[in-house]
């Protein structure tokens, strides 16, 4: 089986500004301490990382 061609970067179109996070769950999504270290476990420090970026 071949390998495909090697793909060009792709450039932006356009600049993008601010991203919108937008919540249209139907309800509620509940989530516990499990769900929270692993977030803060792999997570944490990227997330840091671009608050500190955005001056928050």
């Amino acid at each position: 089986m071949e390998k495909p061609a090697p793909r060009s970067p792709r450039r932006l179109t356009r600049e993008v500004a601010c991203w919108q996070v937008v919540d249209d769950l139907a309800r509620p999504v509940p989530i516990g301490r499990a769900e929270l270290d692993v977030l803060e476990t792999y997570l944490g420090p990227e997330i840091d990382a671009l608050l500190r970026a955005m001056g928050c």
